[in-house]
Order: C-alpha cells, then sequence, then structure tokens
C-alpha cells in the first residue's frame, strides 16, 4: 500500500463540517459527529482513532475498499454499522450520498480501560467491514442526542454510554486474553452509599463524571457501574437523575424558592431539561407540583 497521512479523525477527509459534534464538549475517550455527505472516494490514509460508523440514511449505498489487489464491497442499509480500529487503511468509497453517525473512541484510553478494568492480558479491537449490531447503532445515535443537549445530565450520561459502548466492543468485538480472576465486590455497601449521596448533596449543582463516583467507591469505572446495578438496580445516571428529582420535590415544598433557581440549584441544563425531567418522573409539571 502506498505511504498515506496520517489523521486523528476520518472524518478530517471530509470536505464539509459534521452537522453536529460533542467536540466542544470534551468528553474524555470519545467524540460523536453526524455528517450528510455526496457520493465520495477516499484516498489511502491512516487514523488514529478507533471509528464506529453508523448507516442511519433512508436509502442503502454501496461502499468498497481497496487493500493491495483486493477489493472488498458491501451493501449498507439503515442500522449497519461499521468498526474500523485505528490504523492504515486503502482508498475507500461509497456509490451514494449517505448520512452517517461516527463514533471515535480514543485507542490508548480504551485498552487502558480493558486492561485496566477487566484485568486483560491482551487486547485488540477487531475490523467490522459492515456488520449488524442493533446496541452498537442505538449507542451511537444516543450518543449524537447527547451532544445535542437531549438529555439532562449531560456528561454523566455520555460516560455511561461510552462505558456501556466500550465494554460491548471489548466482549463482542474483539480479542483478548484475561486474567486468572479474583475476588471482587459485588455490591455496595451502605457507608458507600452514604457517601455517594452526601457527595450528591455537596455538589448538586455540578456536572457529575462517573469517574468521581467510581472513585468514592475505591473501584474502577467497569467495576462500580456493575455494583452500583446489582445494588440499586439502576444505572449511576438514572440514580443520579432520581435523587435530583427527590431533592427538587423536597425543594418545591417548601416554596422557599422560585422553580428556576431549583432547576439551577441542582444542575439541570436549562429550565426546560428541568421541567421535562420533573414532569416525566413525577406526571406533573414543577408549578403544577408546588401550587399544589
Amino acid at each position: 500500500m502506498a505511504t498515506c497521512r496520517t489523521y486523528t479523525y476520518t472524518s478530517e477527509l471530509y470536505d464539509r463540517p459534521a452537522l453536529a459534534s460533542s467536540a466542544a464538549l470534551a468528553w474524555p475517550g470519545v467524540r460523536v459527529e453526524r455528517h450528510q455527505l455526496a457520493p465520495m472516494a477516499l484516498p489511502a490514509h491512516c487514523h488514529e482513532q478507533h471509528l464506529l460508523l453508523v448507516h442511519q440514511g433512508a436509502q442503502p449505498v454501496v461502499a468498497s475498499r481497496r487493500s493491495g489487489a483486493r477489493v472488498e464491497t458491501d451493501y449498507y442499509q439503515r442500522g449497519d454499522v461499521g468498526l474500523y480500529p485505528g490504523g492504515e487503511y486503502g482508498p475507500f468509497e461509497w456509490n451514494g450520498p449517505v448520512d452517517i453517525v461516527q463514533v471515535h473512541l480514543n485507542a490508548q484510553v480504551l485498552e487502558d480501560r480493558a486492561r485496566r478494568d477487566l484485568d486483560l492480558t491482551h487486547f485488540a479491537l477487531r475490523e467490522r467491514f459492515r456488520c449488524e449490531d442493533g446496541l452498537l447503532a442505538q449507542v451511537g445515535q444516543l450518543l449524537l442526542a447527547a451532544a445535542g443537549g437531549a438529555h439532562t445530565l449531560g456528561q454523566l450520561y455520555a460516560e455511561s454510554l461510552a462505558t456501556t459502548l466500550s465494554y460491548h466492543l471489548i466482549e463482542h468485538h474483539a480479542t483478548f486474553e484475561r486474567r486468572p480472576a479474583g475476588p471482587h465486590r459485588a455490591r455496595l455497601s451502605g457507608a458507600v452509599l452514604a457517601r455517594l449521596d452526601a457527595y450528591l448533596e455537596a455538589h448538586a449543582e455540578q456536572p457529575i463524571k462517573l469517574e468521581v463516583l467510581a472513585g468514592l467507591a475505591n473501584l474502577s469505572v467497569f467495576h462500580f457501574a456493575r455494583c452500583f446495578k446489582q445494588t440499586t438496580g439502576l444505572a449511576p445516571y438514572q440514580y443520579v437523575l432520581n435523587w435530583k428529582i427527590r431533592r427538587a420535590r423536597a425543594l418545591l415544598r417548601a416554596g422557599e424558592l422560585p422553580v428556576a433557581a431549583i432547576g439551577d440549584a441542582l444542575g439541570f441544563a436549562s429550565p426546560a431539561h428541568f421541567a421535562t425531567a420533573f414532569k416525566r418522573a413525577t406526571g406533573q409539571s414543577p408549578r403544577n407540583f408546588q401550587r399544589g
């Protein structure tokens, strides 16, 4: 293969900017973009980040890639995904307009997570030119929605999705070797849950990060998420949202603060986000709840 130019993100090859991107949000280890592109051909290139590509256009397209003398061709329909680990790739083209979600994963972050959290001695992500994986497609689209501010918990929600994505990739789209399993804590103690609640109380107005919550439990992110779900029956972001709604109910009953101030005090992204989350949880708007 001819010498190719190296890019951090494959989208640097495109002739038009992303329609949406999480770049400004600086999510750790993950970046999501949406692109609508005309039929085009990309030259041979290298990209540093792992790439998950979700096809969401209504019209199917035929994509082909050349590697030396070999040409690989496949038919992409809505919901199909491609997985391209960081590395060197030959010329790539598609024969029709595409609407795609691209999730870029930091290769080193993913490997560190695999080795640390899952105690793997070897890890390598597999390439999938085209495959069907409903969870990968769904998580890619949920990350895109979160980048547009569609979720009240912002970064914590995005981190939870990125964690789910990472471990699904490791489990179903990678080769690895595990160390012999050692003892682990399947549930969190009451003292740890109390520590988490105290942290939420002290930082209610600030963005909550999954890594910080895991640190309070002295666990890796993966083991924390698993133990937390086994202990509470909820994902961490769901627990935090429920906590905020309980706190909002108490503040609304007290009647000492206006509704907008309560939303700000509990770290909701906007009054609209607060009202939507509160009504989804209680069946009433914050103002109606306060009047009642």
